[in-house]
């Protein structure tokens, strides 16, 4: 566990929208994690923790982070994936994310964008 962001800063600023949108962030070594619950797919009615690396919140609110952070046992048929940023048995998935619904805050936005790739999860092959 490391400290969160420092005050006034775009990373702070993320954790601080997150909480605000009902997601308490908590640090890592290089990426702010919260728990997502599924609505849908084959994680539907579980917590899943998820991501992002630090370095992609440093524009926030300007530019939202593109890749989302999750544990290899979330499993998509098709995907765009890498472990940089990530510690053993994590991947992150490169989604792209635009945000146009200002009736919305961003990070209510962002949360629903990652529950929206959760619920194409399939089952892990056995």
């Amino acid at each position: 566990m490391t400290d969160l962001p420092p005050p006034g800063s775009p990373a702070r600023r993320f954790v601080d929208d997150m909480i605000a949108a009902g997601a308490p962030v908590r640090a890592e070594s290089g990426r702010l994690m919260f728990d997502v619950l599924a609505v849908g797919g084959a994680m539907a009615g579980q917590w899943v923790a998820t991501g992002v690396s630090l370095a992609e919140v440093q524009t926030w609110p300007q530019v939202p982070p593109h890749w989302v952070h999750l544990p290899e046992t979330v499993v998509f048929a098709t995907t765009n994936s890498d472990t940089t940023d990530c510690p053993p048995g994590w991947r992150r998935h490169s989604r792209e994310f635009t945000f146009t619904d200002t009736s919305i805050s961003l990070a209510t936005a962002w949360l629903s964008h990652v529950r929206g790739l959760l619920s194409l999860a399939i089952a892990p092959a056995a």
